[in-house]
């Protein structure tokens, strides 16, 4: 999905997607039990609407929400304005910034824990999304966390889906160049309609749908400490995964 299309539906997204994810607060509570404790400038990556601010912040953390539509961010910045808000959070300590992801304006070793929710899926190609990933290694300080959730690619709704693609892709000697038409590059891509409420308006979002294995191999220079199945209608539709930078001391 291009940028201007997250600025049209932006609202509509703001109505369906108001409150934080239960599954995402879970899975956080999981690991803060487990004595894992995610302090200091935290970053939202691909913040949206700010819906997971309250699952970020804490009393010893501050927090920068980066995303790159800006009535997404506008809408991000009611929601500090917001007196439920400011009765639980220093509005203050949030920080919020128009970027995109492939150009992050924040210096190496700057960030102690990064939090990207449903937004490395949302990038084209493989190449894009390895840059991605070394540059927060790049942001994120020794030791830090990231915790990101993507797109299962063999969740239930999807699977004959990428079944069948897989099978044109070996035998059908067109279908690769009628799908990169289409702006579908890579195997796993898939292109997912939102319909605006109320309207007859449709745009299509670019995902990329991860298998195990590729996910592993995108996050092979962090250390995966946790990987589960989680959340979506099937309540396995989703990796969610806390992987840390853990650097190697030279001998």
């Amino acid at each position: 999905m291009e940028k201007n299309s997250y600025d049209f539906f932006a609202k509509d997204y703001h109505n369906k997607r108001r409150h934080y994810w239960k599954d995402l607060e879970i899975f956080l509570q999981e690991l803060i039990d487990k004595g894992i404790h995610f302090r200091g400038y935290n970053l939202d990556l691909g913040c949206a609407n700010g819906r997971n601010f309250d699952l970020f912040l804490h009393s010893n953390s501050k927090l920068v929400g980066i995303d790159n539509s800006i009535e997404l961010l506008r809408l991000a910045r009611e929601r500090l304005d917001e007196q439920y808000f400011k009765s639980k959070f220093n509005p203050n300590f949030v920080n919020l910034i128009l970027s995109d992801v492939k150009a992050l304006p924040l210096r190496p070793n700057t960030i102690k824990n990064i939090f990207s929710i449903a937004t490395i899926h949302h990038i084209k190609t493989e190449t894009l999304r390895n840059e991605t990933i070394f540059q927060l290694y790049s942001i994120l300080k020794d030791n830090g966390f990231f915790v990101l959730t993507v797109w299962r690619r063999y969740q239930k709704k999807y699977r004959f889906n990428f079944i069948i693609d897989r099978a044109r892709r070996m035998f059908i000697p067109n279908h690769i160049a009628k799908q990169k038409s289409l702006g579908i590059l890579e195997f796993g891509d898939k292109l997912i309609p939102w319909t605006l409420s109320n309207k007859n308006l449709t745009y299509n979002r670019f995902y990329h749908f991860f298998s195990l294995k590729e996910i592993k191999n995108l996050l092979k220079i962090y250390l995966i400490k946790v990987i589960a199945k989680r959340g979506g209608p099937n309540r396995k539709d989703n990796f969610f995964i806390l992987s840390q930078k853990v650097v190697k001391e030279k001998k």
